[in-house]
């Protein structure tokens, strides 16, 4: 049976404004839920990519992001944090899956890195000092560096004030600056 939001989706899908498709999803509508996934699932799965490196596993936490969101859309209280939402969810669930398996460390492309000007070696070495960093600042690079978004959001996402978000950024590239040296003075 489609109900009168599945319609106004179907036929109007490109006018709607994301806050009116995260209300038909919070209202039920696995249509307008659909369309949000779409919208966002590259941006997601280059997170989850940015945290196992290993296609397969994005996939599988991606997947397990979104039923999880999908169970849970109800639950979101304003509809203009969903983008921050999923993305909270998903990186959880990234943390999780890492610590109920071995790490996985495999490079597959250069889904992060996007400058050409540093060598592979260069990107290797970089990917293995932020494996390194504890959790809390691994997320925080991630989420400024690789996504860039604003420490507002990671504030949301880790769910920790603004100001802590700024110290994880400072500990964070100290921490990265040191094992890179290390890492260069061991070769």
């Amino acid at each position: 049976m489609i109900n009168e939001n599945t319609l106004i989706y179907r036929f109007y899908n490109k006018s709607l404004m994301k806050n009116d498709l995260v209300k038909m999803a919070m209202k039920g509508d696995s249509e307008a839920f659909t369309g949000l996934i779409k919208e966002n699932k590259k941006y997601l799965y280059k997170i989850a990519y940015s945290y196992v490196k290993n296609e397969q596993m994005a996939l599988y936490i991606l997947q397990e992001s979104i039923y999880k969101a999908f169970v849970n859309i109800k639950k979101l209280k304003r509809e203009s944090v969903f983008k921050t939402w999923i993305t909270k969810i998903l990186i959880n669930e990234c943390i999780n899956t890492i610590r109920k398996n071995a790490k996985v460390t495999y490079l597959n492309n250069d889904i992060l890195i996007k400058n050409e000007s540093i060598s592979i070696d260069e990107k290797i070495d970089l990917y293995e000092a932020i494996d390194k960093l504890r959790d809390g600042y691994k997320t925080v690079i991630i989420l400024k560096y690789f996504n860039d978004l604003p420490l507002k959001d990671i504030s949301y996402i880790m769910d920790i004030p603004e100001n802590t978000v700024k110290s994880h950024l400072k500990r964070a590239k100290n921490d990265l600056s040191k094992i890179l040296k290390e890492d260069f003075l061991n070769e």
